[in-house]
């Protein structure tokens, strides 16, 4: 019986983790008109729209890659994805930034967060 309690906590952790059926992690990405020869400078936003922070933001990119060192603290390779902010929360409402140079846009998407309520 004392799973009972346990097993609602967690129903409601995952119900709490998203807003209207969306991941609480959302993606933006956008150029910010600088240019270095063929390259050019995007920003990439990867941001919490839910109350509840989420850690372990997981992020899928495939072909990234960057002409600038993209800070490891705040996004780096783990795996098949991309490990955001070390791994730590994004707090509820926060977001992580950081710009990258190449010739083309990548395709940033969630491969997974939890909730850190």
């Amino acid at each position: 019986m004392a799973g009972v309690p346990r097993m609602l906590f967690l129903l409601l952790l995952a119900i709490t983790s998203q807003v209207s059926g969306q991941p609480c992690i959302q993606t933006n990405l956008r150029t910010t008109g600088a240019r270095q020869g063929l390259d050019l400078e995007f920003e990439v936003e990867i941001k919490n729209v839910c109350t509840c922070a989420q850690r372990g933001v997981r992020i899928d990119a495939p072909g990234f890659a960057s002409q600038k060192l993209v800070e490891p603290k705040i996004f780096r390779r783990d795996g098949t994805a991309f490990l955001v902010n070390g791994g730590n929360p994004i707090p509820g409402g926060g977001a992580v930034k950081f710009t990258y140079w190449w010739d083309h846009a990548a395709h940033f998407s969630l491969a997974g967060s939890l909730p850190a309520c």
